[in-house]
């Protein structure tokens, strides 16, 4: 689920800005559109307000606007959010920024094929089908300890050079070109990580972690479920979460997705935090969530209000187990169960023919790590996977 901001200027721009509106409500997301002098006056007004909040920003006209405006807010690839623009016929969507991390590549292709349009692709990687360490990452809840090792090695790839992987980790699907899968790492249990780096001797392998040209991929190993009332701020959501992290000793970076209840769909500070958090937001409908079957708390005026007992809890839990294939993934997420196949074996690495190379998250296990902290309205969960 992506909240993305669509701005048009123009009457036929307005028409173009109603049907990418209905395009993205089937692909699940939150989309919010503005019309010059209808609902906003000043687009940089607007950009000051969405750009911490939102996934994307899609501007419908001329491409010098949108490079004029944005300008000024860009802070890092990380944190800024994908910004796409298409001319007012729809005929060409162009992502501009944050291509692969924030997504932009991948909600040009989805709009686009939904609009008969024609997506104008210029990451490297992609032109030239090259593997991408950082959109595997992205897909396969992990991040990279030092981030320009990332940079070291999509440019060894564009070169024409070699890759070597090493993998605590389970993985499935088809090995791309230009990288070799060597033997599983064996590491400390609760150490497991994904390595690319140069070729290099597998006796020598501990050596990997002191390499400039290695890039280290560690799991993102919590989701956070959040229950507030309308109205709670990012600032204090992040302020609970602070305290609980401090307190548990957990590593916010390690935080790798945000749930909650449908009626929190459009909840800007949950939005925020998302984020502040670079992590996806996700949300469930009552009934999905009263299907989770691990023992959580119960509060009846909860089950009053939202027609379920617990927000938090739950939607950490209803996450979790769609990431690991224990419960139907929808499609805003990812792919079903049936569609990632059984893992088989703690190391399966057997081929699924056309599909990539994923980490085997249905190896994983999880625990409700920190159950539900209440402080002023809002609450909040932790849950923590691991490999046995």
């Amino acid at each position: 689920m992506r909240r993305v901001v669509i701005i048009s200027y123009t009457e036929k721009g307005k028409e173009l800005n109603t049907r990418v509106t209905a395009c993205l409500l089937e692909l699940g997301d939150v989309p919010i559109a503005f019309s010059y002098k209808e609902n906003f006056m000043s687009t940089d007004e607007l950009l000051r307000q969405e750009w911490k909040r939102s996934n994307a920003i899609v501007f419908i006209g001329a491409m010098g606007i949108a490079v004029r405006h944005i300008a000024c807010y860009l802070m890092d690839k990380l944190k800024d959010p994908a910004v796409l623009v298409a001319d007012e016929r729809g005929q060409f969507i162009v992502p501009v920024l944050s291509g692969h991390i924030g997504g932009g590549v991948e909600l040009a292709r989805e709009l686009a094929g939904k609009l008969g349009s024609q997506p104008v692709i210029t990451t490297a990687t992609d032109v030239e089908e090259r593997f991408a360490v950082d959109v595997f990452a992205a897909r396969n809840h992990l991040y990279a300890q030092k981030r320009e090792q990332m940079k070291r090695i999509s440019a060894a790839l564009l070169r024409g050079e070699s890759v070597d992987l090493w993998s605590g980790i389970p993985l499935r699907g088809e090995v791309p070109e230009g990288v070799r899968l060597c033997s599983s790492v064996t590491a400390d249990p609760n150490d497991y990580a994904i390595l690319l780096g140069a070729p290099l001797e597998e006796k020598r392998l501990s050596e990997i972690y002191m390499k400039d040209n290695a890039c280290v991929l560690k799991p993102l190993r919590y989701i956070l479920g959040i229950g507030c009332k309308k109205g709670k701020t990012a600032d204090e959501l992040e302020a609970l979460l602070d305290v609980v992290c401090d307190r548990e000793g957990i590593d916010k970076r390690e935080i790798g997705a945000i749930a909650s209840v449908d009626r929190k769909r459009k909840e800007e500070g949950i939005w925020e935090l998302s984020r502040r958090l670079c992590v996806p937001y996700t949300v469930f409908s009552p009934d999905r969530l009263m299907q989770v079957e691990e023992e959580v708390s119960s509060s009846a005026f909860v089950k009053r209000t939202l027609g379920v007992d617990n927000v938090c809890e739950r939607s950490a839990c209803c996450l979790a187990g769609e990431w690991t294939g224990k419960r139907e993934m929808p499609v805003s997420v990812g792919r079903s169960r049936e569609e990632q196949g059984e893992a088989e074996g703690p190391r399966r690495r057997d081929a699924v023919q056309g599909e990539p190379l994923q980490t085997d998250w249905n190896r994983a296990r999880y625990r409700l790590a920190v159950e539900k902290q209440a402080l002023e309205g809002m609450t909040l969960a932790l849950v923590e996977f691991f490999w046995q």
